[in-house]
């Protein structure tokens, strides 16, 4: 019986160690997550610095693209203008030219100098403003340029297409011009009716194209050429750093990065957590765009995993209390259960354990009569089987009998009649006899196991029913090659093939079968033993197979006891720790015996 009150006080220390493993576990919990998490985070981080830096590259990369492609069109469409075609070839159109061209300087502010050189070199046409900011003008003052390379280098470009000089500062008379101004010439050559007649170049300003596509809130961009030195720096004083102050990229990075960087790669790619390296590319010539995130943003991205984790940890926290209230309070009430249904457990244990008895009791007394039924069934098959086989010889001895005194009421006996008469029914009294001895020998009760060979068990069955067999034209078939010996009770197993072969000799009867045949099949199968039992009788119903080892379980209306197959089964798995199952094959039924003890 339970104690209530050790129970009660059980009850407030397990309340009390509940809540400690409730918080113990949470806070460990916590602990494991905010682990995981620091771990994790620089593979996160690197992930979502990847996914973000790329957007923000494609896009400046797409701006550095579009601009040139837009000079490109912009350049080829006005040398395919009809007029300024004409004026190229003979100097007609003045006026439209000078408009044209003002109204083109006028709509692109980044335009620094638009002009037209003829094919010795010399400038027909030139507009030029100071900065951006500054309005355009015609300048009447024209120079040769054929022995600048610009010149030279777009009167080779095929016709139709555009060259692009190096991005550089603008140099005047031989020397940079100061302040620096960042420029790119675009040339076409002018080809009219197959006849070069020039040049249209424009100079364009690059300060605005590199500060907006170096503009960015969480990167730092830097754009350097292909030697390693800076055209934009994130310090202004870097800019352009081969003029200056000779600052390139190994100054700044390590050098297993600048080899990265330098590497003839086509496609942007992430070199570090915070670094990414996109090449841009005009013409021949090869630019690398850097996008380092900034101090500050991964100051910021640190801030917030750590107010994440303290978040987190706050909350669980109140979170586990909270829990561990509401979990232990309904402990009171299931003690309080437990104690009040002690005593129906008590009580429903007690009277579980007497059924148990009883159940075991009924059962034993089931199992005796059984096997008294078995017996009785025995008993019955035995004296018919023993009527059967008496029934000839006592013939015999009747008409024996019957010409002895019809002999001696003619007068004919005589002695050697006499004597042979006697003889005769010796020998069917010693045939009777002898019949008695088998069943005696095969009914009576043997616990005792030894080996002994499956052929003689099978030959003191066949001594019992054989003449029922030959009775009933049943054909015996045994293939035993390797006269197999088995150990256990041989009359038991007797017993049990007895059982089998008198369930298809009562099938042959009940189903009128020609040639009847039983063959016995005997065979070694691995380290187990094999025995089929095998008839011709058309099987067993489908529908009752499955229940034919049931105890009761018979179709024979009036001799059956239905206990035969179910001791069979019993002796051979429980006894023997064998299998007997059964199925059907084409022509009747095959009941089937493994034994995984050969010898003892």
């Amino acid at each position: 019986m339970i104690e209530v009150e050790k129970l009660s006080k059980e009850h407030k220390n397990f309340g009390f160690k509940l809540f400690l493993s409730y918080i113990t576990f949470t806070l460990l919990l916590i602990l494991s997550i905010t682990i995981v998490h620091v771990y994790l985070s620089d593979d996160l981080k690197l992930h979502k610095f990847e996914r973000e830096v790329t957007l923000q590259s494609d896009e400046k990369k797409k701006e550095f693209d579009s601009f040139f492609k837009k000079r490109s069109d912009a350049i080829l469409a006005i040398a395919k203008n009809e007029y300024f075609l004409k004026y190229a070839k003979n100097g007609s159109y003045n006026y439209y030219i000078d408009l044209l061209f003002l109204t083109l300087m006028e709509a692109n502010k980044d335009y620094m100098q638009m002009r037209f050189i003829d094919s010795n070199g010399m400038e027909k046409l030139r507009f030029e403003r100071e900065k951006k900011s500054k309005e355009p003008y015609k300048t009447l003052k024209l120079q040769d340029k054929s022995n600048r390379y610009y010149f030279k280098n777009a009167s080779l470009t095929d016709n139709a297409s555009v060259w692009f000089s190096s991005i550089d500062l603008n140099i005047e008379h031989g020397v940079i011009e100061k302040p620096n101004k960042s420029v790119i010439r675009v040339a076409t050559p002018i080809y009219i009716e197959n006849r070069f007649e020039g040049i249209l170049i424009i100079n364009i300003f690059m300060k605005e194209l590199f500060k907006s596509i170096t503009k960015s809130t969480i990167y730092d961009i830097y754009i350097t050429d292909s030697a390693g030195y800076y055209i934009k720096h994130k310090k202004s004083e870097y800019d352009w750093s081969l003029y200056n102050t000779k600052h390139r990229l190994d100054h700044d990075f390590e050098d297993e990065i600048v080899n990265e960087i330098q590497k003839d790669n086509l496609e942007g790619r992430v070199l570090t957590s915070n670094i990414y390296i996109q090449p841009l590319f005009l013409g021949d010539q090869k630019f690398n765009m850097l996008l380092v995130e900034t101090d500050k943003s991964l100051k910021e991205v640190k801030d917030n995993n750590n107010k994440m984790i303290i978040a987190i940890l706050i909350f669980s926290f109140f979170m586990s209390i909270i829990f561990s209230i509401i979990f232990s309070n309904p402990l009171k009430h299931m003690y309080e259960i437990v104690v009040s249904q002690a005593d129906k457990l008590h009580d429903l244990a007690t009277n579980l354990d007497k059924k148990v008895k009883i159940e075991t009791l009924k059962n034993a007394k089931k199992d005796r009569l059984l096997q008294n039924q078995s017996k009785l069934a025995e008993l019955g098959d035995m004296i018919g089987n023993i009527a059967h086989q008496w029934r000839h010889p006592l013939t015999r001895l009747s008409l024996t009998l019957q010409n002895l005194k019809a002999f001696q009421n003619r007068g004919k006996l005589n002695d050697k009649l006499l004597n042979e008469s006697l003889e005769n029914s010796l020998h069917q009294i010693e045939f009777m006899s002898n019949t008695i001895d088998n069943f005696k020998d095969f009914y009576k009760k043997d616990t005792k196991k030894k080996d002994f060979f499956l052929i003689d068990a099978i030959s003191s069955i066949l001594k019992i029913i054989g003449p029922m067999l030959d009775h009933n034209n049943i054909n015996i078939i045994i293939n035993d090659k390797k006269n197999i010996k088995i150990y256990g009770n041989k009359n038991e197993f007797s017993q049990v093939l007895m059982n089998l072969i008198v369930n298809s000799k009562d099938a042959f009867d009940d189903k009128t079968i020609e040639n009847p045949n039983i063959t016995i099949n005997i065979e070694k199968v691995n380290n187990d033993i094999k025995l089929e039992v095998i008839d011709n009788a058309g099987g067993i119903n489908k529908n009752i197979i499955n229940h034919i080892f049931d105890p009761y379980f018979t179709t024979k209306e009036i001799k059956g006891t239905g206990i035969g197959l179910y001791l069979s089964k019993a002796i051979i798995e429980d006894k023997m720790k064998g299998k007997l199952s059964v199925s059907n094959n084409k022509e009747g039924a095959v009941f089937t015996i493994y034994l995984n003890n050969l010898e003892s």
